[in-house]
This record gives C-alpha cells, structure tokens and sequence, in this order.
C-alpha cells in the first residue's frame, strides 16, 4: 500500500540533455528593457489562498521585480530567440573571452538557477527522450 502514495519525481536532466536542449521562458513571468537596456522581471504573487491570507496580516507586493545585468541580460535574450544552451555557451564564450568549459559551467549554474525559480524551462528534443527509453 505505501507505493500507492509514493510521489513521483520529475525526471532528472542530465548534463548531456541540458546541451542539447532549449530553455524557455514562463509565459507567467513578464519582462522589458529597462532605461540602461537591461532586463528587469516581474514575478506575480501567487493566487493561493495561504498568500492572500498572509497578504491580509503582512504587507506583501502584488509582483516582485529582478533586474538582471548585462550578462543575464544576454543570455535572457538568447533564450527568447529560442537559442540551444550549446549554442549559448559558444556565444558567451566568445563575447566574453572565456574558454568553452568556463562558459559551460558558468551557464549551466545560470540556467539551474532560473529553472529552480520557475522562471524558465527546458525543451528537450524528442530524439533525446526517445533514447532514454
């Protein structure tokens, strides 16, 4: 009985999918160029009843605002054009000078990070998920 209520996980990302795949944004999350065209994003609160009953006792935004800087800016962009992370870390490499594996490395944590915050994704194409199986 207690593998009746065993929770799924979601399926883990390997490195090698995470190359081949596409980040894309949170159709949730709105964005623009701010004056010194850098992104800023803006998250909204979210619609459950436990934050709208904490609203009601502590002061809470209806959206929370993040700017990112020149480099986030960059690779936000690559993402909205719909860029492969290989071809990002190949970019990133060349416009600020660093070796391949210092880029990769760099963007992977990056990326994760967005991912954590629900503000991107991962499109992985079909031929890699059809391996796996």
């Amino acid at each position: 009985m207690l593998g009746l209520f065993k929770s799924r996980s979601k399926p883990r990302l390997t490195k090698d999918d995470l190359l081949a795949s596409r980040a894309v944004l949170n159709q949730a999350v709105s964005w623009e160029l701010n004056g010194e065209q850098m992104i800023q994003i803006e998250i909204p609160r979210r619609d459950e009843w436990w934050v709208k009953a904490l609203s009601r006792v502590f002061y809470t935004p209806d959206k929370r605002t993040i700017a990112l800087d020149e480099v986030g800016t960059s690779v936000w962009q690559m993402i909205e054009e719909g860029t492969t992370v290989q071809t990002m870390i190949g970019r990133l490499a060349e416009e600020y000078k660093l070796n391949r594996r210092e880029a990769e490395a760099s963007l992977i944590a990056y990326l994760r990070t967005l991912a954590k915050k629900n503000l991107i994704g991962f499109e992985i194409p079909r031929s890699r998920l059809e391996k796996r199986r």
